[in-house]
């Protein structure tokens, strides 16, 4: 299969899960500055998600750049990697409708979790598909993917602790500020592979 269409595919996944999540927001329902603070909790967490998004396709987009080949093992990841995202516009609307709940709050932790461990099956494939030996041997570390597990683990926990419940949206944001300049590592092998 050729790349390009896996690529253009997953863009348009992530642009519709995007588009989801902006129609979540509606007008305020007055026209006092009360109404406006009351969806507070939702445009935070909408933007948090946002920002989650954006990061995971910048990242993936490095990724599927180093592939040359793309097999059924890269298409299948890919596909459940898409599916674990589509679960943020859900996630995202029940948390800002709750104010923080803890259920929610332990579903939007869930969802970043298992996103997490896709992307870690997307890039293991891709190393297998392409026996890319730089990739392998900066991947294969996997200490931004464990990190990052460690702090979603953790965002999990504080989501069922009534006093720690905002701290789980802090370890997401600490989670995501690893990755949000797209992934040096990937930039790099990229750099060395066409000569730059």
């Amino acid at each position: 299969m050729d790349k390009g269409r896996l690529e253009a595919f997953s863009d348009g996944v992530m642009a519709i899960i995007i588009t989801i999540i902006v129609l979540l927001l509606e007008a305020p329902k007055g026209e006092n500055i009360a109404d406006l603070m009351a969806m507070l909790p939702l445009v935070f967490v909408y933007t948090v998600s946002f920002v989650m998004i954006g990061t995971n396709w910048a990242n993936h987009h490095h990724l599927l750049k180093l592939a040359k080949r793309i097999d059924g093992r890269v298409i299948w990841a890919n596909h459940f990697y898409l599916f674990t995202l589509s679960f943020y516009p859900v996630a995202t609307a029940w948390v800002g409708s709750t104010n923080y709940a803890m259920v929610p709050t332990a579903l939007y932790a869930s969802v970043n979790l298992v996103e997490s461990l896709a992307f870690i099956l997307v890039e293991k494939a891709v190393i297998a598909a392409n026996d890319c030996a730089m990739l392998s041997a900066t991947v294969g570390k996997g200490r931004k993917e464990i990190l990052t597990i460690l702090l979603e683990l953790a965002a999990l926990g504080c989501a069922f602790l009534p006093s720690a419940r905002f701290m789980s949206y802090a370890l997401l944001l600490a989670m995501t500020l690893l990755w949000i300049v797209p992934d040096v590592r990937m930039r790099r092998i990229y750099e060395k592979s066409v000569g730059v």
